[in-house]
């Protein structure tokens, strides 16, 4: 099953697709159906209503999307993706100069994905940190410049150790 948590305007709904056509969205089983049209536009069924849905920006997991006219702004991610954000957020890590970004939980660094002083934008993957036996896309809560200090792939972390810096 593929759990995910999408976020429009101050909701939040926990989506949990399993391999037939239900989805279960904040705990609420619904049958659906989709058609694809073109490479952007969908049609998407349920609870005996049609919308036609249309892709019109796809970046770093932030989507815009037309519903039947109206346009929404939605970011999909990853449970733990999501939980590293609420904590960022929860221990107000950030300042004037930059944020600090650590780790949510302890793993091993398996991928860096950006290179020290290269810029990032919001919602980028910056590292992949391996933990029991996953891997996690650590991403940029805002943008700016990363800054790495001393870790490296393959180093192995303790939760809450400093990950990286956006300034």
């Amino acid at each position: 099953m593929n759990e995910f948590v999408s976020r429009s305007d101050k909701s939040k709904y926990i989506i949990q697709f399993s391999d037939d056509n239900f989805v279960s969205v904040n705990n609420s089983q619904i049958e659906y159906s989709i058609k694809k049209i073109s490479s952007t536009n969908y049609v998407v069924s349920f609870r005996n209503k049609s919308f036609l849905c249309s892709i019109i920006e796809n970046k770093n997991s932030f989507f815009e999307i037309n519903v039947n006219g109206s346009l929404i702004k939605i970011s999909t991610h990853s449970l733990f993706a999501d939980k590293a954000e609420e904590l960022i957020k929860e221990k107000d890590i950030s300042n004037s100069a930059g944020m600090i970004v650590r780790a949510p939980m302890p793993g091993m660094i398996l991928k860096i994905k950006k290179k020290d002083g290269e810029n990032v934008e919001r919602g980028e993957t910056v590292l992949i940190l391996e933990a029991m036996k996953m891997e996690n896309e650590i991403r940029a809560p805002i943008g700016g410049k990363v800054h790495f200090n001393s870790i490296k792939e393959g180093t192995s972390i303790e939760k809450n150790v400093k990950l990286f810096e956006i300034k």
